[in-house]
């Protein structure tokens, strides 16, 4: 089993955040993760925490951008928003994440042309 994110995981019972229940009830060999970098930060939470957090048991992350336009999240290309993102790659790079999956779930214009700019950012960064 794979487990992706959303916001409502970050929401705290007896004060830890639902998916931190979620990982510490589970082990390796049975649950994995494939946090989504846009609804970690949306929860509250510290992307870069979270991807050190589940080190070993994800493959495959979701790369999301948030930006805030209007005192609002919105969803934005990779590198156009709020993201830490060189905090982000290393964390994954060191963690053992071999894919990276961009995932913008509402583009601002044209969907091709919100690809070309995270394609473009993220080709900036490649060793």
């Amino acid at each position: 089993l794979i487990y992706h994110n959303h916001k409502f995981e970050f929401e705290k019972f007896e004060g830890k955040p639902g998916l931190e229940w979620l990982l510490d009830a589970s082990d390796a060999a049975h649950v994995g993760f494939e946090l989504d970098t846009y609804w970690v930060q949306a929860g509250g939470a510290d992307p870069v925490k979270w991807v050190r957090k589940v080190e070993g048991r994800m493959k495959v992350v979701h790369l999301k951008d948030m930006a805030i336009v209007d005192d609002t999240q919105v969803f934005a290309e990779i590198g156009e928003g709020n993201m830490d993102w060189p905090a982000v790659i290393e964390a994954c790079r060191e963690t053992g994440v071999e894919w990276y999956v961009v995932e913008q779930d509402k583009c601002p214009g044209d969907p091709f042309e919100s690809l070309a700019v995270s394609y473009r950012t993220l080709s900036s960064w490649a060793d």
